[in-house]
């Protein structure tokens, strides 16, 4: 039976996961200079007015007097707020709250200062939704405090409310790192704890094999330890609302539901979850959010059970040959998977990115294909289709054609 697995890489889904992948970023950094200042460049104009005065007086020496602390000239609220967005970039999100509160209460009139607030308290608040619950939820609050707009305060509270759900769910979880990973999951489980430690050292020997494959290690590179959480069914269906039927996500956490890790069969099917959403990981590690969902699943598929790999690719291929449909153009499966409702037409998108990602593999080699991943970091899809392009000399979709015909072989 297929496994289905999915990754939450669509732009809905990870729109709001940090400022390189929120789409309003681009409304953030236009505002990040400011309204320029009247007069010259700095102050307000009542300020521009009295700086013409002193100099319309100018003919009489000033006195000299002790100016008092109180008259000494207060940070301007635009040079503050180009500070926080340069924080915010750098990641220093206390420090760009910090200069954007001061900001606002100076200029409660500038709209951009309190949007750019609400998106600092939105980014801390992904960040810390994992190590401290409580208080991404007070700063998801404070997010919506700060936004106007209602459709993007509905998605904010959308994302607080996931936020309770993951903390009551995992608030009894116990947390074991390991060296490039960290492992939640009840420990009172008894029926999957001799399973868990197996799988940490599956994993750790998974990720050496795909920093090779990928080349880049993400926690040598600075990201922080892959978080995996074991769940019970019911649990992973109150996180992810997926149901059953999906066998795992990576949403930034690789989130996955667990039975009886001592039914060997269960735990070899665990084992291809964790190698797929690991794949997930590193592809978001490599090439950022921007990564087409055929070619994010085309990998993670790819990289699933090397053993089974020939029969499963042999499988696909039979599959997408016996089918009337043509093959979806690439352009309709680059968004993510996880907002299609047609079951059908999941899994031919699925088969298609398995078989496709391999033809490419036996005829350009994997190298390109890791390095296509890459490509997306800065272009998206098309820059994966550039780098192609660049190295090949012939479009993708030329070879999505020739991959075509070959199904008939």
């Amino acid at each position: 039976m297929l496994l289905v697995v999915l990754a939450l890489a669509s732009a809905s889904a990870l729109a709001l996961v940090s400022g390189a992948l929120d789409p309003l970023v681009a409304k953030l950094q236009g505002v990040a200079s400011g309204p320029a200042p009247v007069s010259d460049g700095s102050g307000d104009a009542d300020d521009a007015d009295a700086r013409q005065a002193a100099r319309a007086d100018s003919t009489s020496p000033p006195p000299v007097v002790d100016a008092p602390a109180a008259t000494i000239q207060a940070p301007n609220p635009y040079d503050q707020n180009d500070r926080a967005v340069a924080a915010m970039d750098a990641g220093d999100l206390d420090n760009a709250i910090a200069l954007l509160e001061e900001a606002v209460a100076a200029r409660p009139d500038v709209e951009a200062f309190a949007f750019n607030l609400g998106e600092a308290y939105l980014r801390r608040a992904r960040g810390a939704s994992t190590d401290d619950p409580s208080a991404a939820i007070e700063d998801f609050d404070r997010a919506i405090e700060w936004t106007k707009d209602e459709d993007r305060r509905s998605r904010i509270a959308a994302l607080r409310d996931r936020a309770r759900v993951i903390a009551e769910t995992e608030a009894e979880f116990v947390v074991q790192p390991t060296l490039h990973f960290t492992f939640k999951y009840d420990g009172t489980r008894e029926d999957i704890l001799e399973g868990v430690e197996q799988l940490k050292i599956l994993l750790e020997d998974t990720y050496q094999e795909y920093g090779d494959l990928f080349r880049r290690r993400p926690v040598e590179a600075g990201e922080g330890r892959i978080e995996v959480v074991l769940y019970r069914a019911q649990g992973f269906d109150a996180v992810t609302g997926l149901g059953d039927w999906a066998g795992g996500i990576f949403d930034g956490t690789i989130r996955v539901p667990v039975a009886n890790l001592r039914d060997a069969r269960r735990l070899d099917r665990i084992r291809d979850v964790l190698r797929h959403e690991t794949a997930h990981a590193f592809a978001y590690s490599i090439g950022g959010s921007r990564v087409p969902a055929w070619l994010n699943e085309g990998v993670a598929q790819w990289l699933e059970n090397p053993a089974e790999r020939g029969r499963d690719v042999q499988y696909a291929r039979a599959f997408l040959g016996s089918l009337e449909e043509p093959l979806f153009p690439l352009s309709e499966i680059t968004g993510g998977l996880t907002g299609w409702s047609d079951k059908a037409a999941i899994r031919r998108a699925y088969e298609q990115a398995l078989a496709f990602t391999d033809y490419l593999v036996r005829q350009y080699g994997s190298d390109l294909v890791f390095e296509m991943v890459a490509a997306c970091k800065d272009g998206g899809a098309e820059g994966a289709a550039e780098h192609f392009r660049a190295r090949i000399l012939v479009d993708l979709d030329v070879v999505l054609g020739d991959f075509r015909a070959s199904l008939r072989d």
